[in-house]
Formats: structure tokens, sequence, C-alpha cells
């Protein structure tokens, strides 16, 4: 009997430990969020909520967006990687964080090993812009008037450490321009000040101009992408004009803690790649202007060490 009765215990306790194991095997169990380093109505705020839907079927749980923009990324950041590995915060991630950021002078307070990556899904290239009825017609406009009056045009840029910024000092260097930079919160800040005169030119997301110009609102003048956009044919990229930088264009990705289980970290890489592929998302943000490129974490990884290296290699041209 008393044989039987530890046998009835065993089993009993193996009856209620099941569930929980189960419970605790399961990821996930609950909302996942994604905290996003940027103002809303810009390319990154954008591309988060492009990916949102997919990465929900994907994962068969809510995904709720969190807005923490500051210090150029690099706040919302900072919460991430700073946050319980356990697969329920991840960060939508953005390559200048940990390239262009990292050069600027900028404090950033983690390194790309503090984060898991999960994988990119999307790129967003930037077009030089005027308002449609400023003087200038052509970028050799714009580069005659620098000319001949240093120093007082202004251009607009997401901040330092950005890729706005960066790509606006590689073209003011590459035709000896001088300008005076003035920083914006973020995309949709800075297009709405090129749109009202505020400010002369500068580096809008496509994302966040397409709708303007093809309205008339703007007028494009050169783009980052790296071939001509087929909605607009007649605008010539940086490369036709010779600069052939890497890390001028704005790659989104998502990011996790570092020290993700396994189980969990599986379960995200696999959700972030069907999101990226999945039809719906990908007619979406190609219909926004949005780049649909997947690179798997260890391709994402290499872009990051690729792009550190030639945006290094640019600086130091710059600063001579």
């Amino acid at each position: 009997m008393r044989q039987l009765a530890i046998a009835v215990t065993a089993i009993a306790l193996a009856m209620l430990a099941a569930p929980a194991a189960q419970a605790q095997e399961r990821f996930p169990a609950r909302p996942i969020q994604v905290i996003v380093p940027a103002t809303p109505g810009g390319p990154v705020d954008t591309g988060a909520r492009m990916i949102e839907p997919a990465l929900s079927s994907a994962l068969n749980a809510s995904v709720v967006l969190i807005n923490r923009p500051g210090a150029s990324g690099t706040l919302g950041m900072q919460e991430v990687a700073t946050a319980e590995p356990n697969g329920y915060t991840i960060g939508q991630g953005i390559n200048s964080i940990f390239t262009v950021t990292r050069i600027s002078g900028t404090s950033v307070p983690f390194t790309l090993d503090n984060f898991t990556l999960l994988g990119n899904y999307a790129t967003d290239v930037s077009v030089l812009a005027v308002s449609a009825d400023a003087p200038w017609k052509t970028l050799d406009d714009v580069i005659a008037y620098a000319h001949d009056n240093p120093g007082k045009l202004n251009y607009a840029s997401a901040g330092i450490g950005t890729v706005s910024s960066l790509s606006m000092q590689a073209l003011a260097h590459q035709f000896k321009m001088d300008m005076v930079a003035v920083p914006f919160p973020g995309g949709a800040q800075l297009t709405t000040a090129i749109l009202g005169k505020q400010i002369d030119i500068g580096m809008v997301p496509y994302t966040t101009g397409a709708a303007m110009f093809a309205s008339n609102k703007l007028r494009p003048l050169i783009t980052t992408a790296p071939n001509r956009l087929s909605q607009l044919a007649d605008v010539p990229t940086f490369l036709e004009r010779g600069i052939a930088e890497n890390g001028l264009n704005l790659v989104m990705g998502l990011y996790a803690p570092k020290g993700l289980p396994d189980v969990v970290r599986h379960v995200l890489v696999d959700a972030v790649a069907r999101a990226a592929h999945d039809a719906s998302f990908g007619a979406k943000v190609e219909g926004i202007g949005l780049l649909a490129r997947y690179e798997d974490p260890a391709a994402a990884r290499q872009r990051l060490d690729i792009e550190y290296a030639d945006i290094v290699a640019l600086s130091h041209k710059l600063e001579n």
C-alpha cells in the first residue's frame, strides 16, 4: 500500500508539473513589445508599422509598438539592450545606430554585441529635395548657388549620427559646398520644414516624401538609391554623380537583447523571415517606396561590419 501511495503521489505531481512545463516552453504566451527608437511618422516608425501585422501573424501573438525617440535612436535601443532576454521586448533597429552614430561623437551606451540580430527586412532611401517653387531645378543649380553664396544655403537632416546627416556631408564634400546644417528630430519633421520653406533643402526619406513627390509639392534632385527609382526615373543617384559610399541608406531590422534562450531565438528569427517574405507585407512596403530586402542574422551582421568600415573611411575623408 505504501508503494502504491508513493506511485499515485508521483503521478499526481507529474500531472501538475506538466501544464507548468508546457506553459514555460510555449513562446510567445503574451504580447511582444517592439521598441521603435524614432518619432511617429518617419521611415523607422513607418517600417515598424508595415511589418507589425505580418510579424503578429507569424508569431500568432499580439505585437505592440512603443515609440522611444531620442539621441539618434540610441535611447530606445538602450531600452532593448537592457531588457530581460526573454523575447518579449525587441527593437526596431536601424543600421545607422551601429555605424554612423558610433563615429558621430554621440555617446552610444551599447555595442552590437549587446544584441541578438533577428534579421533585416527593408531599406529606405533618401531623396535630396526642395519645395516645388524653389528656384533650383536640378542638383547642379544647387551646387552653383552654394558656390556663389557660401554659407547662405541651409539644409535639414534628422540630426547628428543619422544617414541623412552623413549623406548631406558626403554631398557637400563631393561638390565643395559650404552649407549650414539644421537638425530635426526625425524625417517627418524635416520634410515638413522643407515643404513649408523654413529650410532650403534636405535629405527626405522616400517613404515620407513619396506622396509629395507624386503631387509635385516637393521637387526631387538626387537619390541615395542603388539604382534609379521607378517612381523617380528622371532623378539621378549619388552613384551616378560619383558618390559610391555604403551606409547612406536606412536598413531596418529587428533586434533582441543578448542572451535569448535558443528556442525563443529560433521562433523570433523564423517569424521575422516569414513576415519579411509575406506577400501582403511586400506589396505594402513597395507601395510606399520601401525596398523589401530580407537579410538573415548572419547577413545583417556582415552588412553592419562592412558599412561601419566604409563609414569610418568616409568620415576620415570628410575631415580632410
